[in-house]
């Protein structure tokens, strides 16, 4: 029997002495700090609303052993909720509220004087069990351990650290007040919990839910049609699959479906996922799902060695075996990675998809439709702050023509390119925001625009890698050097004097080597020494010409000659090296 029913966080964990348990047949705790920042984000904009009530979707719960509840559905919500009240409960104990850290302690664990109720609420993932288990401990000092009882956590940390830190930096901010606000928030958050009474298959359950329009684990839906086959590989490629998702299945699933059908709402992919499979076949419906997980998890590594393995797997031979070819390709996934966005990732295997197809010896065409995405996203997305989903109808629609298109690959790509044209910031409205918005404070920017600007110059020329991602930022070659150096903002009050100091206009992108040599030095100075030492320029083409154009303006670099430069970048930007 399913009985749904509203409840909140609170009354789960504080009206309950049983333990909750994640059954052995779940994946592991696999939540990253985007999942995290979403759940944080909505807890926020909670807190600073006038409705109080968060919802926080569904929870199945067997309750077939009263003592030991298990987490059919919401493990993942339920143990990052828990991690989230250690990190308050740490706070509180930082700021002195001794009793409200002893509240927050009763929610994560269980003790009682008259009965021999110990441990924490929630037994957790075997993934992360020992470490969640050693912070659960109210006397616990803050710091992580390498080892627990001679066994090495270093994995376990490494999945529970970085949510712990990003609450607990979250919760620096607030005053007592506040964060009594935002405990009250998450507590009062609520869920349907379905409990069932019974062990019947539970797979079945999640059906059954979901068919009444429940928001249900479609990744969960799926491995039980997967596994309800009964062929043993599948449980192999399923973990190889999750691998490939990187915490982010149900989007990746999404991903694979637009890729092929075009747009779908998320209340209907089970459903047409499970149908797709049935007319497909099983083993093919899996070994596309299989294929299309290769992609997501190259498109999201940047890394180059991958992109180019993928390549051959598909039998791109002729882009895997040129080094510039797979490189070209891996340099537009890494500015969508940079851009954060995912929106072109079906359309982008479709397109390759439509490549292979059409059998076209000319891949210029193949790398004009690549770049125009990546074009696309910085002048609109990261510029011009348009929202991501202007383009995903369009996309869809594009995505399904290309997946099996046999029509003409360059016609057809072409057809795409003007139709996003037509959807492309105005000059006006990049100008504006460029000049605005691109300063120091991205770093990882800076490089990447610099890196277009550079190797746009001189085409043909060897190619230098300004922007990095697979890199450590400490061990990067480039630097970002200040023209009108950063010591002299002590002699402005002006907040628009001193913001100038960090635009673009007055930044050039250095090597660390170059970078160490100028320190303080006023502009005039700095040109000199990029002027008469070849080893400054040598591999930065870009500096040349920036020399050539703005040497007379070396001794009055000033805020207008700052701000003038910030808008010829810009526009260059929007009409060449951004174009399309």
């Amino acid at each position: 029997m399913i009985r749904p029913e509203k409840k909140t966080i609170e009354g789960i964990l504080k009206g309950s002495d049983s333990q909750f348990s994640v059954p052995s047949y779940q994946r592991s705790f696999d939540w990253g700090k985007s999942e995290l920042q979403e759940l944080i984000d909505d807890l926020r904009e909670t807190k600073d609303s006038d409705n109080k009530e968060l919802f926080l979707g569904n929870f199945i719960f067997d309750i077939s052993d009263k003592k030991n509840i298990k987490i059919v559905d919401g493990q993942q919500r339920l143990t990052t909720i828990s991690i989230i009240l250690i990190a308050l409960r740490e706070h509180a104990k930082k700021i002195n509220e001794s009793e409200f850290a002893g509240e927050l302690q009763n929610l994560i664990s269980m003790s009682s004087a008259w009965s021999d109720k110990t441990g924490n609420k929630i037994k957790v993932s075997e993934n992360i069990r020992d470490v969640f288990e050693f912070i659960s401990d109210r006397e616990w000092n803050g710091d992580f351990p390498d080892k627990i009882d001679e066994k090495s956590v270093k994995r376990q940390v490494n999945k529970i650290k970085p949510i712990f830190t990003y609450v607990l930096d979250e919760l620096s901010k607030y005053s007592k007040e506040s964060l009594e606000g935002f405990t009250r928030t998450l507590l009062y958050s609520y869920v349907i919990v379905i409990e069932v009474e019974n062990t019947e298959d539970v797979f079945s359950i999640f059906e059954r839910t979901n068919a009444r329009g429940l928001d249900l684990n479609i990744g969960d839906l799926l491995k039980n049609y997967i596994f309800s086959h009964g062929i043993k590989e599948f449980e192999g490629r399923w973990n190889e699959i999750i691998e490939n998702a990187e915490s982010s299945l149900q989007r990746m699933l999404k991903y694979f479906w637009i890729s092929q059908k075009g747009h779908i709402q998320q209340s209907n992919l089970y459903k047409n996922l499970k149908k797709h499979g049935k007319e497909l076949g099983i083993d093919q419906f899996v070994g596309d799902l299989y294929s299309f997980s290769r992609y997501y998890k190259v498109v999201q590594s940047q890394d180059p060695d991958l992109t180019r393995d993928w390549l051959e797997e598909i039998g791109l031979t002729s882009l895997s075996s040129n080094e510039d070819h797979y490189r070209r390709v891996n340099r537009v996934f890494q500015a969508l990675k940079l851009f954060r966005v995912t929106q072109a990732y079906p359309l982008i295997f479709s397109i390759f998809k439509f490549y292979q197809n059409s059998k076209s010896s000319s891949y210029k065409n193949l790398f004009k439709a690549l770049e125009t995405l990546e074009n696309f996203h910085f002048v609109n997305n990261v510029i011009s702050g348009r929202i991501g989903n202007e383009v995903e109808k369009y996309y869809a629609e594009s995505a399904k023509r290309f997946y099996e298109s046999q029509e003409d690959f360059t016609k057809i790509i072409t057809e795409f390119i003007n139709g996003l044209k037509k959807k492309k910031a105005h000059k006006d409205e990049f100008i504006a925001n460029f000049v605005e918005n691109v300063t120091y404070d991205s770093i990882p920017l800076i490089n990447y625009i610099y890196d277009r600007i550079n190797n746009f110059e001189t085409k043909g020329a060897q190619r230098v890698d300004i922007y990095t991602p697979e890199k450590d930022i400490k061990r990067r070659n480039f630097n970002i050097e200040h023209i009108l150096p950063q010591s002299s903002k002590s002699n402005y009050e002006e907040d628009e004097e001193i913001e100038c100091f960090d635009k673009i206009g007055n930044l050039l992108v250095m090597s660390r080597h170059s970078n160490s040599e100028f320190q303080d030095k006023e502009p005039s100075e700095k040109f000199e020494i990029i002027e008469l030492d070849p080893k400054h320029t040598a591999n930065l083409r870009y500096l040349n010409v920036f020399i050539k154009e703005y040497k007379k303006e070396a001794e009055n670099w000033d805020f207008l000659t700052i701000k003038e430069r910030s808008k010829k970048i810009a526009e260059n930007g929007f009409e060449k090296i951004w174009g399309f």
